[in-house]
């Protein structure tokens, strides 16, 4: 009986250790991250230990950096005829166009309750994973993007999804999925 106790004892201990060990995979945005807004029409959040590109005046095009991490917001005005259904499959095409591979793409819903496409891909020129979150709607698509590369990007795509599954578009004038 002593025996079984110890056992029970020694695999507590070590569970209990195993566990202290493991990265927190959730975020807390208002804590851990930083709020940016685009005028009064998308907002998002990013980590606070990634520095905002100061060079770039445009405000529809933002981009973040922590080490070979780039986080990228972009807003793309939309003067073609396409139909807004058709863009998901459109925009893949323009990524395998740009030299991207495996690339993949569903629907899915945002905390801010929009419906958008998440892309899903890797560029083997450089070596850089990415994901890609897109609302479209037939006047512009709201993109924000991570990428880094493939081992960085694996240790931390749990935690940036979170940050990147936080874009609000305020002014939503046709859904992506209507």
């Amino acid at each position: 009986m002593k025996y079984v106790k110890r056992i029970l004892i020694n695999l507590f201990i070590v569970c209990f250790i195993v566990s202290c060990g493991q990265k927190s995979q959730n975020v807390f945005l208002e804590k851990d991250g930083q709020l940016y807004e685009v005028a009064d029409q998308v907002s998002f959040y990013y980590p606070k230990d990634f520095v905002i590109d100061q060079n770039n005046d445009n405000k529809e095009n933002l981009q973040f950096v922590r080490d070979q991490e780039i986080l990228n917001y972009s807003t793309l005005k939309d003067d073609t005829d396409n139909k807004v259904e058709d863009m998901p499959q459109l925009y893949a095409g323009q990524l395998e166009e740009d030299g991207a591979q495996d690339v993949f793409y569903f629907s899915t819903q945002l905390d801010s309750g929009i419906e958008c496409y998440e892309f899903t891909g890797l560029y083997t020129a450089t070596g850089l994973k990415f994901k890609h979150m897109i609302y479209f709607t037939a006047e512009a698509e709201y993109i924000y993007i991570y990428q880094a590369p493939q081992d960085v990007y694996d240790e931390n795509i749990a935690i940036m999804s979170q940050y990147l599954s936080s874009l609000t578009v305020h002014h939503q004038i046709s859904s992506s999925l209507d």
